[in-house]
């Protein structure tokens, strides 16, 4: 061994693969924790938040790919009248289509659009593994890598908010733009026409997974691109440019679509808009805006610690010229800026900024990854005087508990647990029997489908001859008969960016607060024959006769 050169980690061969493999089992089953199998492989379509919304996007272009051989229709049964799969659902893309190849080559549509989930959770360490390789970590450094992204995935407040409540496409994207980034780094570095067309693939299906993984990638891919524009010969350039024209005709036939309807399209700039002192919020775990960081806890302690170390990759990758630093520096520095700054401005807002901490936390577990590779091999933590392993311990003590209430808070089955604020009452005052034995914690393990939900779809199906509009005033609820049933319904997502959801009652006045006169013109107009609300709105109390069916 030459002078200088650092030792191998002290592995005997066996314990690389074995450890690979314990990292990946443990991904496995927490999949199999949070997706009970008899719930995703089942015939109905995954139940929560935005999951009614997609099912109802993926049954209509399912129905009009089917019947007409196009990519969207007038849905009849929305909003009065709306154009289904041409600009809302630019982040469902390939979830339509997948739901559509499986439903026709024999599954139930809804276990076809349910695998599709399995898909975002299995598909991550593969991701993971093979940009990590592509970037020139070891395999044992891999393991790290999968451990690190497993963790966050499940761990981490703002991953785990976009796969449960149904934001599986930007999920997806939010770790696949990893392996194009590397594809790209190597193509660049050494060419091979298989990492062009395999890079081109990847880009196509990212953005038809999510159109947004383009604003992840632009600003580091074409850093790379411009780094290496001298060195590269006229086939390389090509190979570039074939992939980039390959992603586009993969995607052009909804960019046109949606391009005939851009007219329509209304402000997006609802949700996410964070701005600096989220920085502050995030780093302490402290749950601020619910429209901004989601109905969870802000749980951040995996990820805080994931960008710690990949902040510290990167100095030293600078000090060093390695060549991946220019890519994660400003791969992580512009997704930074567009989270923790987005939310000034009004174009970034109509993206969400805040949504991009998680694409910002994957790019991180490659250098992080690669930090605690060279913490290993460099020697450095067996140079430390044993104060400073004293110092660790300390720190450590404090920190791991931070960890664990992470993982805890997501699966309270395995602690303790506290009890509610409920539960902390006297007997007689408590809310009700069921208060008494609450179950500790959220129940962040994937459930079936509502049971008042269906009754009240089943309850429609027998009482209401369909001879009029349905207008219903809680949004997911209204998603979820737009597509369980086929009647026309009033409702659904308040805020979708069509100029169509004025249609929308609750879209117009969100409180209810109107006139009678105003209310009954409403009614009219849409042909109102039912109105399901969850909450106490006066105006319908007094100025609207509604069927009576199970409560909402």
């Amino acid at each position: 061994m030459k002078d200088g050169e650092r030792k191998p980690p002290p592995f005997r061969a066996y314990m690389v693969p074995a450890s690979l493999a314990a990292v990946l089992l443990l991904h496995i089953a927490l999949v199999l924790y949070f997706e009970p199998t008899d719930i995703i492989l089942g015939p109905d379509p995954l139940s929560h938040r935005d999951f009614h919304t997609h099912a109802e996007q993926a049954w209509r272009v399912s129905e009009a790919l089917d019947g007409w051989g196009k990519s969207w229709a007038y849905d009849v049964q929305l909003l009065a009248g709306y154009p289904n799969g041409t600009v809302f659902d630019a982040d469902n893309k390939a979830w339509e289509l997948w739901t559509y190849v499986l439903w026709k080559a024999g599954l139930e549509r809804g276990t076809a659009f349910n695998l599709f989930v399995l898909l975002a959770h299995l598909l991550l360490p593969i991701v993971v593994v093979a940009s990590a390789r592509l970037f020139r970590l070891r395999w044992w450094t891999c393991t790290a890598a999968v451990l690190l992204a497993s963790l966050m995935w499940f761990f981490d407040s703002l991953v785990h908010t976009c796969w449960w409540i149904g934001m599986q496409a930007f999920a997806i994207a939010g770790y696949l733009f990893l392996l194009p980034l590397a594809l790209m780094h190597r193509y660049v570095e050494e060419g091979g026409w298989w990492r062009a067309a395999l890079m081109g693939a990847l880009l196509a299906a990212g953005h038809l997974v999510h159109p947004y993984i383009f604003i992840v990638l632009a600003l580091p891919m074409l850093a790379i691109y411009i780094r290496g524009f001298k060195r590269m010969d006229r086939i390389r350039h090509a190979g570039i440019w074939a992939a980039a024209a390959f992603t586009i005709a993969a995607n052009a036939y909804w960019i046109i679509v949606a391009f005939q309807f851009w007219h329509y399209v209304l402000d997006s700039g609802f949700f996410g808009s964070s701005t600096l002192s989220y920085i502050v919020s995030d780093y302490l775990g402290l749950l601020r805006d619910p429209t901004i960081t989601g109905n969870m806890e802000n749980r951040t302690a995996f990820r805080v610690l994931v960008i710690g170390m990949a902040a510290t990759s990167l100095v030293i990758w600078r000090n060093k010229k390695d060549s991946r630093f220019l890519p994660f520096a400003l791969g992580l520095g512009g997704l930074a800026a567009l989270v923790y700054l987005g939310g000034y401005f009004w174009i970034t807002q109509q993206v969400q900024p805040y949504r991009f901490l998680q694409p910002l936390a994957f790019m991180a577990v490659i250098p992080a990854a690669w930090f605690v590779e060279e913490a290993w091999t460099s020697n450095a933590l067996r140079r430390l005087p044993k104060l400073a392993y004293a110092a660790a311990g300390l720190v450590a003590l404090v920190a791991l508990p931070y960890l664990a209430r992470d993982v805890l808070y997501f699966m309270p089955d395995l602690g303790p647990g506290t009890p509610t604020l409920e539960e902390r009452k006297p007997v007689g005052e408590r809310m009700g029997p069921e208060a008494a034995t609450q179950k500790h914690g959220p129940p962040y393990r994937r459930q079936g489908q509502r049971r008042d939900q269906v009754e009240l779809a089943a309850w429609l199906e027998e009482n209401f001859d369909g001879s009029g509009r349905i207008l219903v005033e809680n949004p997911s609820l209204g998603e979820f008969l737009a597509w369980r049933t086929d009647f026309e319904i009033l409702g659904g997502f308040h805020m979708r960016n069509m100029a169509h959801t004025a249609a929308h009652f609750f879209r117009r006045h969100p409180a209810g607060n109107v006139s009678d006169r105003t209310l009954e013109r409403y009614l009219k107009d849409y042909a109102v024959a039912v109105v399901i609300v969850t909450s106490k709105i006066p105006a319908f109390e007094s100025g609207a006769t509604c069927r009576k069916g199970p409560a909402a």
